[in-house]
């Protein structure tokens, strides 16, 4: 796939956000698409910010070090995987935005971290709003009752919340997922105030529908790049 045709999908998807963001009263400038390129080579990772993404994630610390020194001019960088803790301080150097911390103990270590290499991060939070055994993230029950010792650890942004929806054609579980990461992340606004306003939900076969929850952070995938030769997985689509 070349640079045209990503800027073509790249147009598609956002003449489908301008749409439904219409339709919801929301300024569609408000929306950031984060072009998922793991799988991809560094090549076409930079023929996305060429087309005009200003943000682009990958999946695993190992991909991201071979490929993010090579994509020019460089965009913010998000981590939608899972993040074990051996590869926190490696994660810290790479990316800007840690979408994936889904435990307080990973959160006090990115923290740690941070303060040693002197970066401030950014983190969402990931919810398992699935309830999905397969998949990381805090129990939607659980989280409230940490955010208050999350909030107060030293060189984190804490900016949001991030959730996967249910890899299902069952629209109405999709929606109770979207759902409820929204109701937690209006609650937790409350607690922790001024600069907690990132709602990543959505990949290319949901994203629309995420955007009538209020997500103002979508990760697509194919839906700009094409399919991938390798299966793909649940953290952006």
């Amino acid at each position: 796939m070349g640079t045209s045709e990503i800027v073509r999908n790249i147009a598609e998807v956002r003449k489908r956000i301008e749409k439904r963001c219409l339709k919801n009263g929301v300024d569609p400038s408000s929306i950031t698409v984060v072009g998922i390129t793991k799988t991809f080579p560094a090549e076409v990772a930079s023929q996305g910010v060429s087309a005009g993404l200003s943000d682009l994630g990958e999946n695993k610390v190992q991909e991201a070090q071979v490929k993010i020194p090579l994509v020019r001019p460089r965009p913010t960088w998000h981590l939608v995987g899972h993040l074990q803790k051996n590869k926190t301080k490696k994660a810290i150097e790479l990316f800007d935005v840690i979408e994936s911390v889904d435990s307080l103990e990973l959160a006090e270590s990115i923290s740690s971290w941070s303060g040693k290499i002197e970066k401030k991060v950014t983190i969402y939070l990931q919810v398992n709003s699935s309830s999905e055994s397969q998949k990381s993230g805090f129990d939607p029950s659980e989280i409230l009752e940490l955010i208050d010792d999350i909030k107060v650890l030293p060189n984190l942004r804490l900016a949001g919340l991030m959730t996967i929806g249910p890899l299902t054609d069952d629209m109405k579980r999709i929606e109770r997922s979207f759902a409820l990461t929204r109701t937690l992340f209006d609650k937790i606004v409350k607690i922790v105030g001024n600069g907690f306003d990132k709602l990543s939900m959505g990949m290319s076969g949901d994203y629309e529908l995420a955007l009538d929850f209020g997500a103002n952070v979508l990760r697509l995938g194919t839906a700009i790049f094409g399919a991938r030769e390798r299966e793909k997985s649940a953290t952006g689509g």
